[in-house]
């Protein structure tokens, strides 16, 4: 039955779970920015949010299947109705692991300056902190590249990331992009060419593991508040650091639906509480819409830098460039799937350097099938 989200009463959920191993198990925070925000009002009566306060979207307009907060829609009224995210654990050790990249971010990406090689070593003690980035890029699968009813293969089995890279991406490519571009960087080998690989690298990283956590958060309930801080940053009132923090920039719309595919995922998890969940169908709803959104904004962020090249100097093309040939490959598996002609287009174009690139047809073929988040 249809909500009506305005005239009814938000009830907050209590999870019981064990201690099983999960993303943020592992690590605290480390510092501030990880208490639990206001419940915005939690058990009182959600108010529908203008649509003057929302980004401007164009022509594009929600799916019927979408959720947005205190909306008269398909979905039932959840924790999720006054807008707010409302954690399920106090404690979001993937909090900490934005801030990491927030650090790094710091001392390698500005495309306008060169990177002193203490720099990349620096970041590169940061990047391989205990129970940090690192240590989550190595175990990340792609569930994107696991087909319905499929055995999921084992990513830490020998020989196993060589064999399914796109599916055990972290080991079999995003690490290596990362720790390749870290060391030259240490040795002075294009200083910002490599910064802006690192960069990518973790761009890449980040949205994934939105993805992922979304999935397994089917199991392990908290996986659900990594998800929302893999995005956002543990950020509250759809505001963003690390990914989000570039969607919000070059694609306000974008960023303005992920939030709510987030809070689609928490208010699944609300309505469906159990350790392990069951409603597959709406759990899949919520995260196809996060999903869209925030590739939708990984696509903006991606021919924002391509657009760039064409004013840029030597140097700063170099840094966009580099950054756009390995972000920009995120994009070929939704691109294929919704035009063969423009993912070949995009692909053929990536492929060549800096001063062999046609922008204009790069641009276009993103434009062409990243259309609406």
């Amino acid at each position: 039955m249809p909500k009506h989200k305005s005239t009814l009463l938000v009830t907050a959920l209590a999870f019981a779970l064990s201690a099983a191993c999960a993303d943020d198990a592992a690590s605290p925070d480390g510092g501030g920015g990880n208490a639990a925000p206001p419940d915005g009002g939690g058990g009182q009566a959600c108010t529908p949010r203008d649509d003057a306060e929302r980004p401007d979207r164009g022509s594009c307009e929600p799916l019927d299947s979408d959720y947005s907060p205190c909306a008269d829609d398909a979905w039932p009224a959840c924790i999720s109705d006054d807008g707010h995210y409302h954690r399920i654990e106090d404690t979001i050790s993937t909090i900490g692991r934005v801030a990491a990249f927030e650090e790094i971010a710091e001392l390698l990406f500005n495309p306008e300056t060169e990177p002193s090689s203490d720099a990349f070593l620096q970041a590169r003690m940061i990047y391989q902190e205990d129970e940090g980035l690192d240590s989550r890029v190595v175990r990340r699968y792609d569930p994107h590249f696991l087909e319905a009813g499929a055995e999921a293969p084992d990513c830490a089995a020998e020989g196993v990331p060589a064999m399914e890279p796109d599916y055990c991406v972290g080991k079999a490519r995003i690490q290596g992009v990362i720790l390749d571009a870290l060391n030259a960087g240490i040795l002075g080998q294009q200083p910002r060419a490599q910064a802006a690989r690192v960069e990518a690298g973790l761009l890449w990283f980040l949205y994934v593991s939105t993805f992922k956590e979304s999935l397994s958060c089917t199991e392990k309930a908290r996986d659900c508040d990594s998800s929302y801080a893999y995005y956002t940053g543990g950020e509250s009132a759809r505001g963003g650091v690390g990914l989000s923090r570039y969607v919000k920039e070059v694609a306000p719309h974008a960023h303005d639906r992920a939030w709510d595919g987030l809070l689609a995922q928490r208010c699944w998890r609300d309505l469906d509480s159990a350790e392990v969940a069951s409603d597959l169908e709406l759990r899949d709803r919520a995260r196809q819409q996060t999903d869209r959104a925030i590739l939708h904004g990984v696509a903006m962020v991606v021919r924002d830098r391509l657009a760039s090249l064409g004013t840029a100097d030597d140097a700063v093309r170099t840094y966009h460039w580099a950054f756009a040939q390995v972000l920009g490959s995120v994009l070929d598996r939704e691109a294929r799937q919704r035009s063969s002609d423009a993912a070949d287009t995009l692909a053929s174009e990536l492929g060549k350097d800096a001063d062999s690139i046609d922008t204009g047809a790069a641009t276009a073929a993103i434009d062409a099938v990243f259309d609406c988040p």
